[in-house]
């Protein structure tokens, strides 16, 4: 029973930031590429989530296009990037501005770099800890420089309250649990492959973290 509430808490994990959403309609500007990730999200991991559960109901064989998911979490991967950096734009926090401009630009060089010379796209046999890793890495720079801005402006207002916090807060704990996860994940998936199934438990609870602190956020009616 635990197994397939943590198997599934990928999909039903953004319900919980979706519903907020949903409710209170009225929110800032920066938190628009916010919206967009849970809802996009959830339509991926849906899909994710059934083929990796029922591909053998369905009579997916080894070899067939839908026999893996892989080719989702590649699609996860770029817009969850895309969309955390535009919100981090949206901050309007000078610090590193067009450094935060830049990177989104740069990374999409390297995931077309990657997939034409090094990996497939669509490689049916293990997810790409190169993009994962290298997402995880850009967003923890991210992170990392949204708390240096608020502790180099030395505002009065308390974190909790400053635009954003708990986004971050949440998005900082993801990446920092699933960095090395994802680094080291195409090594795990070939020596020790039931190691690899119990560590993206690990993944899992860190993405339901994410998620109730973007529902936290967008429960917030004046964060401004």
């Amino acid at each position: 029973m635990w197994e397939q509430i943590v198997d599934w808490s990928e999909a039903w994990a953004l319900l919980i930031p979706l519903y907020f959403i949903i409710r209170n309609k009225k929110q800032p500007a920066y938190l628009k590429p916010v919206k967009w990730y849970v809802i996009i999200a959830l339509i991926i991991n849906i899909a994710a989530t059934c083929i990796h559960k029922f591909k053998i109901i369905w009579g997916f064989e080894d070899g067939d296009f839908w026999f893996s998911n892989n080719f989702l979490y590649n699609i996860h991967s770029i817009i969850r990037l895309l969309l955390f950096s535009w919100f981090f734009i949206l901050l309007r926090q000078r610090f590193m501005h067009r450094v935060k401009a830049l990177l989104p630009f740069l990374f999409l060089v390297l995931v077309v770099i990657n997939f034409i010379f090094f990996e497939d796209f669509f490689d049916r046999g293990m997810l790409s800890s190169r993009l994962l890793a290298t997402e995880a890495a850009i967003l923890l720079f991210y992170c990392l420089q949204y708390y240096i801005y608020l502790m180099i402006e030395d505002r009065t207002t308390s974190f909790n309250k400053q635009p954003g916090f708990w986004v971050v807060t949440g998005l900082t704990f993801y990446v920092a649990a699933s960095f090395f996860i994802f680094l080291f994940y195409t090594y795990l998936i070939k020596h020790d492959i039931d190691f690899a199934i119990d560590i993206w438990d690990v993944h899992n609870i860190a993405y339901i973290l994410l998620c109730i602190c973007i529902a936290v956020t967008f429960n917030k009616k004046n964060d401004k």
